[in-house]
């Protein structure tokens, strides 16, 4: 086993000292905590109607749009500030048919786009766009009362999880139905576990290629660096001690699981990565996915969780672009054009 990157256990000490803390409300709703982690997991595919884009812009080599939609997840829990979803689209700029796209998702901590916008950029002069997408409680989307990304209840990160793989999936579908050929979803350590859940729930083979990823959050929260974020305090005031609340948040966030979904119906599709010196993701949750997706690939980025995601910019996109050369180009009718019927 390899030992934690400097930068990590650097990180470890600062997590350590942060305030605030994440779930300083505890646990949240009890009926609606029981509800997100009981049977069954999944979701109804969901369809974009009123996607409301800016007009273009050039920046560089990019074309970039600005986006917005009502969310169809759960509108009656999600806090009214997180209802409308916000999103950056960045395609290369050059003439010709729509280019291939990935929908690329927020790590934890991780609002707005400019981080992302690297990965955007470099994917761009390869010919592939992007899909930024901002989750519910960061950024523009966070909740009154919230501060920083320190989501305040466990039921707020469960929404949040869940609701930025349905509004995943929803663009996933908004994009061929654009009449882009090619569509894929990845995303970094948070960000690449919401894209493998939402892309064993979406009912078309898309190119997938979830980076540091977690088989859920689970882990994350009660092994990992970010297992020092919590208010343990408030979470085992209910329940008797701050043990009896890290034993439970356990088993809550492990009912969110990819692995209690089917495994992808073409494995071959997806191409996992991991840090080889990870603190933050535990090597053991990664392979229980890859496991549990047999038939995927795994590679692995030098250095640890945080380092990773920049020295390994360039063997990050050059996979995304290996795993979109997997899949076949997928059609589906425009809503301009609808299907031509019998006959």
């Amino acid at each position: 086993m390899n030992r934690m990157h400097w930068l990590d256990a650097l990180s470890a000490k600062l997590v350590a000292a942060r305030r605030p803390r994440f779930f300083e409300d505890g646990w949240g709703s009890s009926a609606l905590l029981e509800k997100l982690t009981r049977a069954p997991h999944g979701f109804a595919f969901p369809e974009l109607h009123d996607v409301a884009m800016s007009p273009p812009r050039r920046e560089g080599h990019l074309l970039v749009q600005e986006g917005r939609f009502p969310s169809p997840a759960a509108v009656g829990s999600l806090p009214e500030a997180c209802q409308q979803a916000r999103f950056q689209l960045l395609l290369p700029h050059a003439a010709g048919p729509l280019p291939p796209v990935c929908v690329f998702l927020a790590s934890s901590g991780d609002e707005g786009f400019g981080l992302r916008r690297f990965i955007a950029g470099k994917l761009a002069r390869s010919g592939v766009g992007a899909l930024l997408l901002e989750n519910p409680y960061y950024g523009a989307r966070r909740p009154p009362g919230q501060v920083g990304p320190a989501v305040r209840s466990v039921v707020d990160l469960m929404l949040m999880f869940r609701a930025t793989a349905v509004e995943a999936t929803a663009l996933l579908g908004w994009l061929l139905a654009r009449g882009h050929p090619k569509v894929g979803i990845s995303g970094y350590s948070m960000g690449g576990s919401v894209a493998a859940y939402a892309a064993a729930m979406f009912p078309l083979p898309v190119a997938v290629i979830p980076l540091a990823v977690a088989d859920s959050a689970s882990p994350v929260f009660t092994e990992g660096v970010l297992s020092a974020v919590p208010d343990w305090e408030a979470l085992g005031r209910p329940l008797g001690s701050p043990g009896a609340a890290r034993q439970r948040l356990a088993e809550v966030l492990s009912a969110v699981s990819t692995t209690a979904l089917p495994p992808l119906s073409q494995p071959r599709r997806a191409i996992l990565m991991a840090a080889r010196q990870d603190g933050f993701v535990p090597a053991s949750s990664t392979l229980r996915l890859l496991k549990h997706w047999r038939g995927a690939e795994l590679r692995y980025l030098s250095g640890g969780h945080l380092s990773a995601f920049v020295t390994g910019r360039d063997f990050i996109v050059r996979t995304i672009i290996e795993a979109f050369s997997r899949i076949e180009p997928l059609q589906i009718p425009s809503e301009e054009e609808p299907p031509p019927g019998p006959g």
